[in-house]
């Protein structure tokens, strides 16, 4: 963490490469964040990819990566927090980051992926069951982009696997599309 931070004193605000060095120094606190449950390093983090944001306005090529940053660090935040406002945020955010990725573009699945997974958490979160399945059909959407063999295809299983699970709960019934 040290060195990203003495990077960024030599990036000042208005240094073209300053964004980056954010996005690094938020990176690295998200890790830390991941090992130790601090809320006060999460909000560093958060903090940081804000700026990162900031700096990405809409058609900077790295704005896709901003806005996942970002919505992954709120994603954790409401795990922690229970706040549906933070949750909100979040899924406004992977749903421009949705956009940015048309069909054909390789962070599609991903993306799909990351929205499915936010808005199972709203299902959780309010038992709606608009929710629930907008969630499905964006794992579906995702897990077809990722044919057999594919190295994120179990990670997608699992997910799919959840939301269906969720469904199930609610259904009570085996019989799924």
């Amino acid at each position: 963490l040290q060195m990203y931070r003495e990077v960024l004193e030599l990036r000042p605000p208005g240094h073209p490469h300053r964004a980056s060095s954010l996005n690094n120094l938020a990176l690295a606190l998200s890790k830390q964040y991941d090992r130790s449950g601090s809320i006060h390093i999460l909000e560093g983090a958060l903090q940081m990819y804000r700026e990162v944001l900031e700096l990405c306005p809409p058609g900077h090529p790295d704005r896709h990566s901003s806005l996942n940053n970002l919505a992954g660090a709120l994603s954790s935040q409401y795990d922690r927090s229970g706040s549906i406002y933070v949750l909100e945020e979040a899924l406004q955010m992977y749903r421009e980051v949705l956009e940015l990725c048309p069909p054909g573009n390789p962070q599609r699945s991903t993306s799909l992926n990351n929205l499915a997974v936010a808005l199972n958490k709203q299902y959780d979160y309010s038992g709606s069951m608009r929710d629930l399945e907008e969630a499905l059909q964006m794992h579906r959407e995702a897990l077809e982009l990722c044919p057999l063999g594919h190295p994120y295809r179990d990670f997608l299983l699992i997910s799919l696997a959840g939301a269906l699970s969720n469904q199930y709960d609610q259904s009570g019934s085996i019989y799924v599309l």
